[in-house]
């Protein structure tokens, strides 16, 4: 067979999925299953600074973040076509930010926003992120102030909570857990404000569709936000979809399942498999 009728390989559909603020990707675990089992190629990366100290994630800014992400992205649109975006939290920004981009959004063919954060103004949230407009102005404030995660955790599922809470513990005595840092520095929070800025500068330009997952019940990022970045986007083809009996840790909640078949099913629609270029 001559070079000229070898077969071009396939470039199946991927899906990319980005994990939270001070988080891991065992986070999005549940979701990256399910869109495995449909088919799916699914890169779950971890972002710089993540996985680490407090130290190492305050090492590193929102564009060094961004720049992980697009990596990752930039990897999978060699060998799939297209790639659905799906961020948790901070990592919905990324998810934004990434479709807004010229040659990134040559790759993507949607985008999952699940919990968006583009503020912390749920009622679980401590009085520290008062502090937040010093940091701009002090900027090494915001190695020395933070918050430690307490019960729910953004989460309603009890079992997890505990689970959740002996990590904290862990975390507290030195060890390394699987769950990621429970310690929220204003200077992590700075450079997520910086990163809001810019989603709201750029959001109009994004123009592939877009689903947005919220839960009514999230005591980490009101429905707000949510509200605010489903209006920000340009895109045409973009709606919301409410979830009730859990936090904001959609992906490992009582609602897992129900996430994951929202979000597979709107990569089916906007990446068919049986699409897939030979």
């Amino acid at each position: 067979m001559s070079p000229e009728q070898q077969p071009v390989p396939s470039r199946r559909p991927a899906v990319l999925l980005l994990h939270g603020l001070t988080g891991m990707p065992s986070e999005m675990r549940p979701l990256a299953r399910h869109l495995t089992s449909l088919g799916y190629t699914v890169e779950t990366p971890l972002l710089p600074g993540h996985g680490g100290t407090h130290r190492d994630l305050l090492g590193t800014t929102w564009r060094e973040w961004l720049g992980g992400a697009r990596e990752t992205l930039r990897r999978l649109g060699r060998n799939a076509e297209p790639v659905v975006v799906a961020g948790l939290s901070m990592g919905a920004l990324l998810a934004v930010l990434l479709a807004a981009e010229e040659e990134a959004a040559s790759w993507i063919g949607g985008i999952v926003l699940l919990s968006t954060t583009m503020r912390y103004d749920g009622s679980s949230i401590p009085a520290t992120r008062r502090l937040l407009p010093l940091s701009h102005v002090f900027p090494y404030l915001g190695n020395f102030f933070y918050w430690t995660e307490r019960p729910p955790y953004g989460l309603r599922d009890e079992r997890l909570q505990r689970l959740v809470t002996r990590a904290v513990e862990a975390a507290e005595r030195g060890e390394s857990t699987q769950y990621g840092l429970f310690r929220t520095y204003v200077g992590a929070l700075r450079q997520l404000s910086l990163m809001v800025r810019e989603v709201r500068r750029k959001a109009r330009t994004v123009r592939c569709p877009a689903l947005v997952l919220h839960s009514v019940e999230d005591t980490v990022t009101s429905a707000r936000n949510a509200h605010e970045i489903h209006d920000l986007l340009g895109s045409r083809d973009k709606a919301i979809h409410w979830l009730t009996g859990c936090d904001h840790v959609i992906t490992l909640d009582l609602c897992k399942r129900d996430v994951a078949r929202l979000v597979g099913e709107f990569t089916a629609r906007v990446a068919p498999l049986e699409s897939a270029t030979v």
